[in-house]
C-alpha cells in the first residue's frame, strides 16, 4: 500500500512539474469545485426524518436508475445474491418491475457499475460500524445518506480521472500545457458529466467516463504497438467499460481501425504478399484477441442476464428497445430535448476539433490524424448507439447522459482545436500573443461553462433533469448570459443546433427558430417495458394540434385556435386556405392510426369534399358534413415527423345551426373545414 501511495505522489509532481504551476492550479481549482458541488448535494426529501427500510421508496442520493444500482450494490454486498426482489420490497419499487420469464423482478440496469461500487459499500459499512461504536447510530441496513455519501464520493473520483487521462493523453499529442488544461477543464464543468459526478452521482456515467478513458487513453498511448500483452491489456479495458454500459464495446472501432492503418503502412513499404498476408493476420488475430476477451470479462453480465431473464444474452426492456434501422441521429444531436450539441456545446466544439485533427494531418502528423480518426469514428459509434434506443433524449436526462463516455476524446478535440486557432491566429495576426489568444479561449469557453453551470445548478439536491419541449434560450438563465444569448438566438436561432436546425427550416419553410422547439416531442411513447410486456400496442395518446400548445407543429392555412366547453370537440382550429398542413412526429417505426375529428363549413343537410394526404399520399377522400365526424386512416412505417393535409373548399363561414357544430367568431373571413386533437394510436 506505501508503494502505490508514493507511486501516486510521484506521478502527481511530475504531472505538476510537466503542465506548470499556474495551468496545473487550475485544474486542481475546477476538481475542488466539483467536490464542492458534490459535498452541497444534501438529502432534501418529503420525509428526510423517516426511516428507510419499511417498503416505501424515499431515495436519499440513489434516486431512479440511481436507486437500482444501488439495490444491485446492496445486494451484492449484504444478501452475496442476484435476487433483488427483497430489495425493493423493503426499500422502494418505484416503477413496480413485473416479474420475468424466471419469476424473479425486472431489474434493467447493468452489474458492471455495482461490481465496481460493491467493495466502496463493504468499506462505507465498515465505517458506519465503527461509528456506531461511538454511537453513532446509523442503521445497519445500507440504505442509508451516511453509506451513499462515502460511496457516491467516488463519482467524484471518477470524473477526475477521466478529465485527467484526457488531459495527459492531449499533452502527449497535441502538445502544450494551457491548451489541453483548459480543454479538461471545459469538459469537466461544461458538459453532462458535470451533474452526473456531483448532483445525480448515483447514475454510473461518470464511471462511465472513467472506464472508457481508461481503455483508450491506454490504446493512444501505446499507439501501434505490437507486443501481445498490450492486446490482452485492452481487451481487459474494453470488457470493464463494456460492463459499465454494454455499448461501451463500440470503442473497440479504435482498434480495428489501428490494425488496417498498420495493415497498410506495411503494404505501402514494398513487403511481399506472403510477407504482408502473414503480418495482417498476425494484426487480425490481436483484434480478435482484444474482442474475445472484452466478451469474457463480460461473463458476470450474462450470468445475471440468464438469472433474471432466462438467456445469456438480452434487451431487458425488451425486443423494441433497439431500432437499429432507424437512427434518430439529427434529434440526439440537435433537438432541444437534450441533444448533446445544442445542450452542450462544449460537446460540438470538441468534435469539431476532431474534424480539424482528422483534415489537418500534415500539419499535426500522421499519429494525430490517425488518432482524430479513429476518435471520430468512436464518437460516431456511440451516437448510433444512441440514437437507434427508442428513447434517444435518455429519460429524465441533463443533455446526452449517455455520451458522457466520449469525455477523453472531447478533450482532445478541444486541444486541436484550440491549436489550430492559435496557428491561424498567428499567422494572420503575429501581433496577438499566446496569452492573448488563450485568455480568449478561457472567456470563450467560460461563458458556456457559466451556462451549463446555471442549468446544473438548479438540478442540486437531487432535482429530475431533463428539458422536454423547451427552447434552449433564454429565460431559465442569468441575464448576463442571456444579454449575450437572445440576440444571436432571435437571429439565427440556437446557433448549435445547425445545421439541423437550417434543413428543418429549408423543409418545412419555416424559421430556424421552429427546430428548437417542435422537435423532440411524440403524441406516442411506450412506457419504459412497454416493448417487453407488449402493452405498447394498446396505447392511444392524443396529438393537441388544435390547442395553443400545437402552434410549432402547424404550418400554413390554419386559424387561431378555438374552444367552446359545451362542444362535442372543446378545442378546434379551421382550415383557412384549399390545403392545410400540420407536423406530426412519430416515433415508432411501424404503421400508426391516427384519427382525426372534423366538421364541414357548410349549411345543415350540405356536405364538402375533403382529402387527407400523409407524406403527400392520399389516404382519404369523402364528403363531410356539417357535424362532428371522425377519418381515420394508417400511417407509412416512417420515423420521424410526417407531413398530414387536408384539402377542402374554403367558403364564407355560416353560423352554426346544430349544438354539435363548431363555431367561430364572426369576420373571420373564408373557412373550410374545422379539426379538433388527433387520436393516435397503433392499429
Amino acid at each position: 500500500m506505501r508503494r502505490v501511495v508514493r507511486a501516486v505522489v510521484q506521478a502527481v509532481r511530475q504531472a505538476w512539474r510537466a503542465l506548470g504551476h499556474v495551468p496545473a492550479t487550475l485544474l486542481v481549482l475546477a476538481a475542488l469545485a466539483t467536490a464542492v458541488m458534490y459535498c452541497s448535494n444534501d438529502l432534501q426529501d418529503k420525509e428526510p426524518a423517516a426511516p428507510r427500510g419499511d417498503g416505501t421508496y424515499r431515495p436519499v442520493m440513489a434516486r431512479g436508475d440511481g436507486h437500482m444500482h444501488f439495490l444491485i450494490t446492496r445486494s451484492l454486498v449484504f444478501d452475496r445474491d442476484m435476487n433483488f426482489d427483497n430489495d425493493l420490497a423493503r426499500f422502494g419499487d418505484p416503477w413496480r418491475q413485473p416479474k420475468t420469464v424466471t419469476g424473479r423482478k425486472n431489474v434493467m440496469q447493468q452489474i458492471g457499475p455495482s461490481l465496481v461500487w460493491a467493495p466502496v459499500l463493504a468499506l462505507a459499512h465498515g465505517a458506519a460500524l465503527v461509528a456506531n461504536l461511538f454511537g453513532a447510530d446509523i442503521p445497519t441496513h445500507g440504505y442509508t445518506l451516511f453509506h451513499q455519501r462515502i460511496l457516491y464520493g467516488s463519482s467524484v473520483l471518477f470524473a477526475w480521472l477521466a478529465i485527467a487521462l484526457g488531459v495527459f493523453c492531449a499533452v502527449r499529442l497535441v502538445g502544450g500545457r494551457w491548451g489541453p488544461v483548459i480543454a479538461g477543464i471545459a469538459v469537466l464543468l461544461g458538459t453532462s458529466l458535470t451533474y452526473y459526478a456531483t448532483y445525480m452521482p448515483s447514475y454510473a456515467h461518470a464511471m462511465d467516463a472513467a472506464a472508457c478513458a481508461g481503455f483508450l487513453g491506454y490504446w493512444l498511448c501505446t499507439f501501434q504497438e505490437l507486443r501481445w500483452r498490450r492486446y490482452v491489456i485492452l481487451g481487459v479495458l474494453l470488457g470493464v467499460a463494456a460492463m459499465v454500459r454494454v455499448q461501451d464495446l463500440g470503442f473497440g472501432i479504435v482498434v480495428a481501425i489501428e490494425v488496417v492503418v498498420v495493415a497498410w503502412n506495411l503494404r505501402a513499404r514494398g513487403e511481399s504478399s506472403r510477407a504482408w498476408l502473414r503480418a495482417a493476420g498476425g494484426l487480425v488475430a490481436r483484434g480478435a484477441v482484444v474482442l474475445a476477451i472484452a466478451i469474457l470479462v463480460h461473463v458476470p453480465q450474462f450470468y445475471e442476464w440468464k438469472q433474471l431473464y432466462g438467456s445469456w444474452l438480452t434487451t431487458p426492456q425488451g425486443p423494441g428497445q433497439m431500432r437499429y434501422t432507424t437512427p434518430l441521429v439529427l434529434e440526439l444531436l440537435f433537438s432541444s430535448r437534450n441533444g448533446w450539441f445544442s445542450t452542450h456545446p462544449i460537446a460540438y466544439l470538441g468534435t469539431l476539433g476532431l474534424v480539424v485533427g482528422a483534415i489537418s494531418g500534415p500539419r499535426l502528423g500522421p499519429r494525430t490524424r490517425i488518432t482524430c480518426v479513429a476518435l471520430l469514428a468512436a464518437i460516431a459509434v456511440q451516437v448510433y448507439f444512441n440514437s437507434i434506443t427508442y428513447e434517444w433524449w435518455s429519460g429524465a436526462s441533463f443533455g446526452q447522459r449517455r455520451m458522457c463516455s466520449v469525455s477523453l476524446p472531447l478533450v482532445i478535440g478541444l486541444a486541436v482545436l484550440m491549436r489550430e486557432c492559435a496557428r491561424i491566429v498567428g499567422r494572420r495576426l503575429p501581433r496577438v500573443g499566446p496569452r492573448v489568444q488563450y485568455a480568449s479561449a478561457i472567456v470563450g469557453f467560460g461563458y458556456l461553462v457559466a451556462w451549463n453551470l446555471a442549468w446544473t445548478g438548479a438540478l442540486r439536491h437531487g432535482v429530475p433533469a431533463g428539458r422536454d419541449n423547451r427552447p434552449t434560450c433564454c429565460k431559465d438563465v442569468p441575464r448576463p448570459l442571456r444579454w449575450i444569448a437572445q440576440p444571436i438566438y432571435d437571429a439565427i436561432g440556437n446557433p448549435f443546433e445547425l445545421p439541423a436546425s437550417g434543413l428543418f427550416a429549408a423543409r418545412y419553410g419555416v424559421s430556424l427558430q421552429r427546430w428548437d422547439v417542435a422537435v423532440g416531442m411524440y403524441p406516442l411513447v411506450p412506457g419504459v417495458l412497454g416493448y417487453q410486456d407488449g402493452s405498447y400496442r394498446r396505447a392511444t395518446a392524443t396529438w393537441d394540434l388544435a390547442g395553443p400548445g400545437g402552434a410549432p407543429y402547424l404550418l400554413d392555412g390554419w386559424s387561431k385556435s378555438h374552444r367552446d366547453a359545451t362542444r362535442q370537440v372543446k378545442v378546434w382550429r379551421w382550415t383557412r386556405e384549399r390545403v392545410a398542413e400540420m407536423m406530426v412526429p412519430l416515433l415508432m417505426p411501424e404503421p400508426h392510426q391516427i384519427t382525426v375529428p372534423i366538421a364541414a363549413n357548410v349549411a345543415d343537410g350540405e356536405s364538402m369534399e375533403v382529402v387527407i394526404r400523409w407524406n403527400g399520399s392520399e389516404r382519404i377522400r369523402t364528403r363531410v358534413a356539417a357535424g362532428w365526424t371522425s377519418l381515420q386512416f394508417v400511417t407509412d412505417d416512417r420515423v420521424g415527423t410526417g407531413i398530414l393535409a387536408i384539402e377542402s373548399e374554403p367558403a364564407p363561414f355560416r353560423s352554426p345551426s346544430r349544438s354539435d357544430m363548431p363555431s367561430i367568431q364572426p369576420g373571420v373571413g373564408a373557412v373550410g373545414v374545422a379539426v379538433g386533437p388527433l387520436r393516435i394510436g397503433l392499429p
